[in-house]
């Protein structure tokens, strides 16, 4: 792939995402101290500086995975703020890949 067209590729993904995250944002609802408004919980920890923002993410995932991400979701998983993206890679398959929203680092990358 050229680094022309996964620059592009990277910004026409990440415009996805960002609406994608506004309208498909899950948290989890058992946890104490959630609100239980997933987009409340999403928004309050990026203003408050504890999450990373998801076009920052995107640009240090990118370069890691070999597909086009097509759905995108904030959760907490055991307290833990996650980015959950779904991409088909190369060979046409969906995989799920699970990233620290506080640090951008790769927890997890499995098939759907």
């Amino acid at each position: 792939m050229t680094r022309r067209y996964f620059i592009a590729a990277l910004l026409a993904s990440a415009a996805l995402a960002a609406g994608a995250v506004t309208n498909a944002v899950r948290a989890s609802k058992k946890k104490k101290g959630r609100s239980g408004r997933d987009h409340d919980d999403a928004w309050s920890a990026r203003e408050g500086g504890s999450i990373l923002p998801l076009t920052e993410v995107l640009a240090l995932i990118g370069p890691q995975i070999d597909g086009n991400i097509i759905e995108t979701e904030f959760e907490y998983e055991h307290g833990r703020p996650l980015y959950e993206f779904k991409y088909v890679d190369k060979k046409g398959r969906v995989r799920e890949l699970y990233v620290d929203a506080r640090t951008g680092v790769i927890l997890k990358d499995k098939p759907d």
